[in-house]
């Protein structure tokens, strides 16, 4: 049976076998034929789409090692950053179509963490491509307003309150517009 030697009754959950430590030094592109690439969207299976530094689209095949129990430490969506290595030994495409997506496979997935000592310990590459992709993803708008949609959901009485407002701040755009309330106008609580 195994020693339990980190407490609580929930810590043999795991199976040793399948729980390997992750070691803490940074894989980085050595030998010719590895790329570093950006995953753009998974397409599903083991293939995803990705592209280059230079921007060249890949077709990267998601292998064994980064699917199943090991996908915990290496998920792969999109804008991770990965190490992939060409096929060297398909026939080259790109000689009849210059056009034509290159297959590749994963060799290492990047963390946030790694992709700074990346960025950090690299420095002869330009990592311009991969940095404004992060951003657009991030600075999604989320304050999205009805009108942004092109839908608009609201009733008579609130339509005439923009029409009245934008009709007067288009008038006096430096006035404070007040609004007054008839004394035989109805306010009923619930519509609010």
């Amino acid at each position: 049976m195994v020693k339990n030697k980190t407490g609580g009754n929930k810590s043999k959950g795991l199976a040793r076998k399948n729980f390997a430590r992750k070691d803490s030094s940074l894989r980085m592109a050595n030998e010719e034929g590895e790329i570093y690439a950006q995953a753009v969207k998974v397409m599903g299976g083991n293939i995803a789409s990705a592209i280059d530094l230079n921007g060249n689209s890949l077709r990267v095949h998601i292998r064994g090692k980064f699917r199943g129990r090991g996908k915990r430490d290496n998920f792969i969506g999109p804008n991770t950053w990965l190490l992939v290595g060409l096929h060297d030994w398909q026939s080259d495409k790109s000689k009849m179509k210059p056009d034509a997506i290159k297959d590749c496979d994963i060799l290492e997935v990047y963390s946030e963490s790694d992709k700074t000592r990346l960025k950090n310990s690299v420095t002869d590459i330009n990592w311009n491509t991969f940095i404004t992709n992060d951003n657009k993803a991030f600075s999604t708008d989320k304050g999205n307003t009805n009108e942004d949609l092109g839908f608009s959901f609201m009733d008579e009485a609130t339509q005439e309150y923009e029409d009245i407002i934008a009709a007067s701040s288009k008038t006096n755009p430096n006035s404070i517009t007040e609004f007054i309330i008839e004394d035989d106008m109805e306010i009923n609580v619930d519509d609010i």
